[in-house]
């Protein structure tokens, strides 16, 4: 603003008179005649007329300079907003959604800002000295505001031309956190010093520090130092050291830029920096100094890797997605105690895996997963680089070879080269890597440690191995040549007592295909829907002593007409079989048969009874599995049986709780009686026995008792187990998402079962499964030595005896007699004329189908786990 100008205004001839030294009076008569009296005395003096001009210079100034600094205020305070801090009182920041496993472990997150929360007087002293060096060393002796800390600020920025830094104390950092942007403007400054002060007058030093400790972004999106210790050192803030303290501390400037992973020297000197001023602020001593300064950055690896239980956690994150809403669930806080076992989700997922690769391995390579040209191999940066320099034992990783002869091929994964032998590609049948690797090719490898003492046995003569290295050294490393498997997997784990899912396994990777197989899919069961049907028959008085005749024979089907002959898996017919012999060899004739005389409605209400909520029709093929089921509810009903006819709801979450230990919902389980316990009970004692002779005859020799049911679909589209011990029920399934072949001969035995195997086998050795574990029959069983292949009581010449579980009163009344052995070993035609066949049962027709050509000869007695499906 301009220098204001004040000047009076004199007629001309009144200038020239005060120039030659006239009085007014004089002026006026030479202007215009004598001066009246009246005039004259209204007329001030000299003297009065100096102190009023006097007055007039020093006042209009004055009142104009009140003017100009009242709009400037006006204005300043239109532009200023100081924002309400006494709202922080109950203000709650976004916090972090996580999923606790039955032991306490975090084993999933959901946030849009990761963030653990620590209360005041949980920060660690290590954290806060460091915070204090490093940003504000005058914490506790301003009000909010440095002036020094601004001035030399402020004198910073004038030698740079712009604003360079901004002196801004904790107070003003957590300020601009709370309610302004980090635009580096004058008034951005003025209202982030207008709200430091604010902030100073309602909270203490203390919570200033904690609520400032516990927002600020470190990088990576972690927010506040509890996450950020976490994610970097993977341990909580308190049990960090100096030098990681000064690590968290020197990310805070900016958290974007100075990133552990991609500019660890930079982060380096950052940490230093911090490590020097608290040495200059006497923090620490020059020892305590010299070491962490001598430490290396380490941080945890954080390159990309599986996430654990991603098919479970996805579940639980639709459900309070649905029911509390996306703010809820990202932003809210909520703790979850859910269902998961993390042992048996491991196991679950590596025998899942394990068992899918086996069996895509079986159909040999595929070919690479990409091909690069000459230039690109040295310029191409593939994305599955390790950190820290070291593969990680059993992890995928892609790599680009190199080159490839007849005795090993060199392979680029992330920057470093490694060579692949013979050995590490067995699987493919071939072992000599030129016959099928290329220079340029892109393919999945992972590395296997090798077992050095395995690799070089003991000599005669050798001497012993020195002491210990002082540091352990990398374990040598073996390259594999993998392929990610072109069909799925699912498996799951249900508490059969309790309906908690204690894992689950909805495909091979989550990252590749979020679609879960366990919850979503839809597929035929295959012969897995059998035990329903003998549930059904055990309701209506059958017992497993009973017997149908296995012939050709047909059946009335969809269309109203004459046209299901189901087939045995071998197309072969058995003639007399009892009910136990049927359902352990997985014989497709004798299931359709009892559907058929117990009812298509009493079977199918006996399944929905046990927990399938699919509606199913009534046709004569629905007791070979032909409807599409939901594998939750597959194993959910098995579960039923296993828990002596009670269905209990499968559930995933304990208890949801806000942040301050509300318990928002608590779970109760839902139960009712499906069936009698005694029905259960010899269902259960019938399924035993797939297992000891039948078509799960591979898991006989696991140390507890076990009961389940193989399933395989026609053209072996769909390969099932569904078992149980005495606590779990698990489901194992293999096959595409879009129903083609896995291959000749992939039954449920030979695809699922194993994966199964692997999963109990696991929990014996791992306790979680305990060996001895044994089936208690309840009141109402009773048990009788029966011949296997008449259903008769046994007697003396009986070649094959079973124990058989009966609901009292069932039991046989009529003994085994010697010419049943020879009976049983004819052929079905031959047996025909010895069976008394049952009220409605359908009989062979003349001119039924032929049976297929080709059809293989089958023994009438086959081995154990003969049938397969």
């Amino acid at each position: 603003m301009g220098a204001w100008r004040y000047e009076l205004s004199f007629p001309p001839a009144a200038r020239s008179a005060r120039q030659d030294g006239r009085t007014g009076r004089d002026v006026l008569r030479t202007a215009g005649g004598p001066v009246t009296g009246d005039l004259a005395a209204r007329r001030p003096t000299p003297g009065v007329r100096r102190r009023r001009w006097r007055w007039i210079r020093w006042s209009l100034p004055l009142a104009l300079a009140l003017l100009a600094g009242t709009t400037v205020g006006v204005s300043v305070a239109a532009l200023i907003h100081v924002p309400q801090v006494g709202a922080l009182a109950n203000f709650t920041p976004n916090l972090v959604t996580q999923l606790l496993a039955v032991d306490g472990g975090v084993f999933a997150s959901f946030a849009r800002e990761r963030r653990m929360m620590l209360k005041e007087g949980e920060i660690p002293p290590v954290l806060e000295q460091a915070l204090l060096a490093s940003e504000d060393s005058n914490f506790f002796r301003h009000g909010g505001i440095d002036a020094m800390g601004i001035a030399r600020a402020a004198l910073d920025d004038l030698r740079a031309g712009r604003m360079k830094e901004g002196g801004s104390t904790i107070s003003m950092q957590l300020a601009r956190t709370l309610f302004l942007t980090r635009e580096r403007k004058w008034r951005r400054k003025i209202e982030e010093s207008l709200v430091a002060v604010e902030l100073e007058k309602s909270f203490s030093k203390q919570q200033i520090i904690t609520l400032y400790l516990n927002l600020v972004n470190l990088g990576h999106g972690n927010y506040g130092i509890e996450a950020a210790s976490r994610y970097y050192f993977g341990k909580p803030a308190k049990a960090d050291t100096l030098a990681e303290a000064a690590t968290l501390i020197g990310i805070i400037p900016a958290p974007s830029r100075y990133s552990p992973y991609r500019e660890p020297d930079m982060v380096l000197r950052q940490r230093n920096r911090v490590l020097r001023r608290m040495l200059e602020n006497r923090f620490v001593t020059a020892d305590a100094y010299q070491k962490a300064v001598a430490q290396p950055l380490l941080v945890t690896s954080q390159q990309p890797e599986e996430s654990f239980a991603p098919f479970f956690a996805e579940e639980i994150r639709k459900y309070l997605e649905a029911t509390y809403g996306a703010n809820m669930l990202y932003e809210g806080g909520l703790q979850l105690q859910t269902t998961l076992d993390p042992r048996i989700q491991r196991a679950a997922e590596q025998s899942i895996r394990a068992g899918l690769l086996h069996v895509d391995h079986r159909r040999g390579w595929g070919g690479p997963i990409g091909q690069l040209d000459d230039n690109a191999i040295e310029q191409q940066t593939l994305p599955a680089a390790f950190a820290q320099g070291r593969p990680v034992p059993g992890r995928w990783y892609q790599g680009v070879v190199l080159s490839a002869d007849r005795g090993a091929a060199r392979v680029r994964v992330g920057k470093q080269e490694f060579s692949l032998e013979g050995k590490g590609m067995a699987w493919t049948g071939h072992l000599h890597p030129s016959d099928l690797l290329r220079r340029g090719m892109v393919a999945w490898f992972r590395f296997e440690p090798v077992d050095q003492k395995a690799a070089r046995p003991a000599r005669a003569g050798r001497k012993a191995p020195g002491p210990p290295p002082a540091e352990p050294a990398m374990p040598a490393m073996q390259l594999m040549l993998e392929q990610q498997p072109r069909m799925e997997a699912a498996g799951l784990v249900i508490e059969s007592r309790t309906g908690a899912i204690r894992a689950m396994v909805g495909g091979w990777d989550f990252a590749r295909n979020k679609f879960n197989r366990i919850t979503q899919a839809r597929r035929q069961v295959g012969s897995a829907f059998k035990p329903f049907v003998y549930g059904a028959a055990l309701e209506q008085g059958w017992t497993p002593a009973d017997t149908l005749l296995d012939a050709p024979t047909g059946f009335i089907g969809a269309d109203g007409k004459l046209s299901y002959w189901p087939q045995n898996y071998y197309h072969k017919h058995y003639g007399i079989v009892t009910l136990r012999r049927a359902l352990e060899q997985s014989i497709n004739v004798p299931a359709v048969k009892l559907l058929d005389l117990v009812g298509g409605a009493k079977v199918v209400s006996f399944a929905h009874r046990c927990g399938i909520r699919t509606p199913l029709p009534t046709w004569p093929s629905i007791a070979l599995g032909s409807a599409d089921l939901v594998p939750l509810e597959l194993a959910a009903s098995y579960a039923a049986i296993a828990n002596q006819g009670t269905h209990i709801e499968p559930y995933m979450i304990e208890r949801i709780s806000s942040p301050d230990g509300q318990v928002l919902e608590q779970h109760f389980p839902t139960a009712y009686t499906s069936s009698d316990p005694a029905v259960a009970y010899v269902l259960t004692h019938m399924l035993e026995g797939v297992i000891d002779r039948g078509t799960a005859y591979a898991i006989k020799d696991l140390p507890v008792d076990l009961a389940g049911k193989t399933g395989t679909t026609d053209d072996f589209t769909d390969a099932w187990f569904v078992g149980f011990t005495p606590r779990y029920t698990i489901l194992t399934w293999i096959g595409y998402d879009v129903k083609r072949s896995l291959g000749q001969g992939m039954s449920g035995a030979v695809a699922a079962l194993p994966m199964w195997r692997g999963i109990v086998e696991d929990g014996i050795k791992n306790g979680w499964i305990q060996k001895g574990e044994t089936f208690a029959p309840p009141p109402g069983v009773v048990f009788r030595d029966v011949d296997y292949y008449s259903g008769l009581l046994a007697g003396q010449s009986s070649p094959k005896v079973v124990k058989e579980a009966f609901v009292a009163g069932t039991e046989p009344a009529r003994e085994y007699s010697a010419r049943w052995s020879t009976i049983t070993t004819l052929p079905w035609y031959q047996q025909r004329p010895f069976y008394i066949p049952k009220e409605g049962e359908k009989m062979p027709q003349k001119g039924g189908p032929p049976p297929p050509p080709g059809t293989p000869a089958v023994p009438a007695n086959p081995p154990p786990g003969g049938e397969g499906n």
